[in-house]
Parts: C-alpha cells; structure tokens; sequence
C-alpha cells in the first residue's frame, strides 16, 4: 500500500513515472496524529526523501491512534485501496497465496500544475501483523523496494515506512524530492484517514 511516477510538465511525458509507484520509510522522530480537525494529516515537511544519483530513499515514521489489527487491515486492502487512496484509479489483486501478493494498480499523480499517469506491479510479502514488503515487478518503474512495519504503542500503532526508488530517468535537483515528499503524505494521509473511519 503503501505504491512508486515522474512528475512533469505535460509536454515531457517520458518522465512522468515516478511518484505513483510509492503506494504507498526513520532518521527522525516519529509524527504523532493528534485528534484534531483532521486527525489524518500527514504533512511533507514530516516525509524526509534523500537522493543519490538516480536512487530516492523514502522514510517516514507516524504513529496512529489505531490497534494494530485496524491498520494491517487497511493497509493490506489492496483490493479496495483506490476506493480510499485518491491518485489511484484501480487497484487489483493479480495472485494471491498465504503470504505473497501480486498487485496491479493505475493511478495519476499530481503536484501543482503538474500531473503523471503511473502503473505499478509489485510482488508484496506479508508477514503479519507485522511487516509488508513489496518489490516492483513492472510498469513505469525501473526500481522500487519498500518495507511496511507495525509496532503497538499504547493505543495505537506505530508505521515505519522505508521506500528505496530508482524511476529509471533524469529528474531536477529539487523538483523531483519535492513531489515525492507531497505524494507520500498525501498517500498516508488519505491510509490513516480510512484507519480512523474503520476503527
């Protein structure tokens, strides 16, 4: 669920492969959710994105007033994941077994007035209530690893998610941190928002 499309002007459409594959990562303090307005928001600034060369590293840790059982559920609701995830379009179970899973998912991303359609196929390993670990198999990514970890804290679960991306082509310095920052709160977000209404 978490997911890996490039964000760019419309006339550059090789580039737009990027962000989408990051449906749905720590080297700082934990973001807690508090019960507010919106208790779901996940900001930007709190998604922290290093770039070497070609490679994006993704981390983020948030803890969400949920029980553990409610976000697995969630978060391993691939079959209904573009129902409450908004850049996703589709989102299908291709084969399923005990503990691994091939999923197909569409959507397009967008950041400004920027926009990119993107398709992910990831081979996801479960290891519940614990871990989820998808690897990119195909669609508009060259690379993609990501692991899902859920931890109890008091009430609620603590997520640790880490996402290294390699999307295969040139992205400027500081645009392409940028969208990935907005799109993986805006991901999360949209998740703990479905966490919250389930429990």
């Amino acid at each position: 669920m978490l997911s890996p499309a490039n964000l760019h002007a419309p006339e550059q459409p090789r580039r737009r492969r990027f962000v989408g594959g990051l449906t749905m990562c720590c080297l700082f303090a934990p973001v807690r959710l508090a019960m507010a307005a919106d208790p779901a928001l996940v900001m930007p600034d709190n998604v922290r994105v290093e770039r070497s060369g070609e490679r994006f590293t993704v981390d983020l840790v948030v803890v969400v007033p949920v029980p553990v059982r409610v976000a697995w559920g969630v978060l391993t609701d691939f079959a209904h994941m573009a129902d409450f995830v908004p850049n996703l379009t589709s989102s299908e179970v291709l084969e399923q077994s005990e503990k691994l899973l091939k999923v197909q998912q569409k959507g397009v991303a967008r950041f400004g007035i920027f926009s990119s359609s993107f398709e992910s196929i990831r081979e996801i390993r479960l290891n519940a209530p614990f871990e989820i670990r998808a690897h990119n198999v195909g669609g508009t990514v060259q690379q993609m690893d990501s692991v899902m970890q859920l931890q109890a804290e008091g009430n609620g679960t603590r997520l640790h998610y880490h996402a290294e991306v390699v999307p295969g082509m040139w992205f400027p310095p500081l645009v392409g941190p940028t969208v990935v920052r907005h799109e993986t709160a805006e991901q999360l977000s949209a998740v703990v928002r479905e966490m919250l209404r389930r429990q």
